[in-house]
């Protein structure tokens, strides 16, 4: 079996960690995977000490300063590889692979093509690449959306006997290993994080938005930040304001390690994903479920991939990230029965653990053949 995916750790991102946990978790059901790749945002040396560390055998795209360079660089290696050796099933996650897949078909009938739906890959605005996608998807044996909310924007000429939504999953290394506080919640004292690239996708915007009317009811409130600070537009008019600065923590991209130690010294995960008009959107929201394994109830977006990472009143609660009262209500409800909110998010994280999620993708795999 072969995964081609448009990114994978050691560098950030969504797809990379779903990409990642797929493959480790077939290898280790005795499913032989191989990965070709490409890594950003990760030193070559970084990459090397990974890729040695992996039981699967993970390829490398090279890329260039020009862009159809780069295309036509990582076109050359799929064939490459492709053609070197007969893999029965053929998996395609992220844009690139996806639209790379349209011109292997009719080389490979004899492979599976699966086709991994996540967000913005197949929302498009480019009429080109929403084109190829399309086809690649005709071309498709079987599509897996990571969640309902991806698998609606699938086009509706595509057969919808051959789409299964899997829901994303999370996993951390040495997991057993991990230490977990008891959570609870101190009069007028929150301590709120987000995980995610600071871009407007992610919607930290919106968190600050409703920052005036979460400090009327929690006024020893602590925003902690943890991401790729790609794009601070949105945010600086916060960060920089003395009323606002004092509560709010932005770290920037930290180890594991870190992550997982700031997860466990928070209270609540709160992620107000927004649609963008280019057609990104949030897809799933693994960190949703890594923060509810540590016991943390979360809050997030309506009308995004978060409401499969997010059992409604359960796990957390959901909202209309643009408005501020519903924010309010949310930590309200979450607040009046945490204890209660905190076992069930990790109830919740725990049904999502890849070694969970990895028995859907055998048994839906398997009825290709």
């Amino acid at each position: 079996m072969m995964l081609i995916v448009s990114e994978f750790p050691p560098g950030p991102g969504g797809i990379g960690n779903h990409a990642y946990n797929l493959a480790k978790y077939l290898k280790l059901n005795d499913v032989p995977i191989k990965v070709l790749s490409v890594s950003d945002f990760a030193g070559e040396e970084e990459i090397k000490i990974f890729d040695r560390s992996q039981s699967f055998e993970i390829f490398r795209f090279k890329r260039y300063d020009s862009k159809l360079k780069t295309a036509a660089g990582r076109l050359k290696a799929v064939k490459k590889y492709l053609n070197n050796e007969n893999f029965t099933h053929i998996i395609f996650s992220g844009r690139f692979p996806m639209m790379t897949s349209v011109l292997l078909k009719k080389y490979h009938k004899k492979s599976k093509f699966i086709s991994i739906v996540h967000g913005g890959d197949i929302n498009t605005n480019n009429a080109i690449e929403k084109y190829f996608i399309n086809k690649a998807l005709l071309k498709s044996d079987l599509i897996i959306p990571v969640s309902n909310f991806s698998g609606s924007f699938i086009d509706k000429r595509i057969s919808r006997e051959k789409i299964t939504v899997i829901p994303n999953g999370f996993d951390f290394e040495n997991i057993e290993k991990l230490k977990i506080s008891e959570k609870f919640l101190k009069n007028g004292s929150l301590n709120l994080i987000t995980v995610g690239t600071v871009w407007p996708r992610k919607g930290h915007h919106n968190v600050l938005n409703a920052l005036s009317e979460i400090l009327a009811l929690f006024p020893d409130t602590k925003y902690n930040i943890v991401g790729r600070l790609a794009d601070l537009s949105r945010i600086n008019r916060f960060t920089e304001n003395d009323k606002y600065k004092a509560h709010i923590n932005l770290l920037g991209p930290v180890p594991d390690k870190q992550k997982n130690e700031m997860l466990d010294q928070n209270q609540i995960f709160i992620l107000l994903s927004e649609s963008q008009s280019s057609g990104d959107f949030e897809g799933f929201g693994i960190a949703v479920l890594e923060a509810n394994y540590f016991g943390l109830p979360a809050i997030g977006s309506v009308k995004s991939g978060l409401e499969d990472s997010i059992k409604n009143g359960y796990s957390g609660v959901l909202v209309d990230p643009n408005n501020p009262s519903d924010i309010i209500e949310a930590l309200k409800k979450i607040s009046g029965d945490y204890r209660k909110f905190s076992e069930h998010a990790r109830e919740w994280a725990l049904q999502h653990h890849w070694s969970n999620i990895i028995k859907r993708y055998l048994k839906t795999i398997e009825g290709l053949n």
